[in-house]
């Protein structure tokens, strides 16, 4: 698959790109990426540099990538998403935003939770 895009760099198993994630996916011929490893920006209460939503504007915002993934997967691909979590600002709970992040994915683009993984993190 060649796509208008110079990959960051290739191996015989594939290509990584760097930019807009969107753009590029855009033009991806469907069904045709075996995996999407993301790790996107999480809703925390403080802004970054690079930009991050709130846990309010969180699900909407994802979904738009979320309906492109479900189009440029093979039949067979994966979806793995790094999706971290937030507390709930002046209160000693933690967010829902990432819960309801994964019932969307399986409500509306009809992706299927397969496994959860947990990592430490001592930062």
């Amino acid at each position: 698959m060649k796509l208008p895009f110079t990959p960051l760099y290739s191996t015989e198993l594939g290509h990584a790109y760097l930019g807009d994630s969107l753009a590029i996916m855009r033009k991806v011929p469907s069904e045709t990426v075996n995996l999407i490893l993301t790790s996107p920006p999480y809703a925390l209460h403080f802004k970054k540099v690079y930009g991050n939503k709130s846990q309010a504007e969180y699900v909407s915002w994802f979904m738009e990538f979320a309906r492109e993934f479900l189009r440029v997967l093979r039949p067979d691909g994966s979806l793995v998403i790094d999706l971290g979590g937030s507390w709930q600002q002046g209160r000693p709970t933690r967010s829902l935003y990432h819960f309801e992040l994964l019932l969307s994915l399986c409500k509306e683009t009809h992706f299927h939770l397969a496994q959860e993984f947990y990592w430490y993190n001592p930062a």
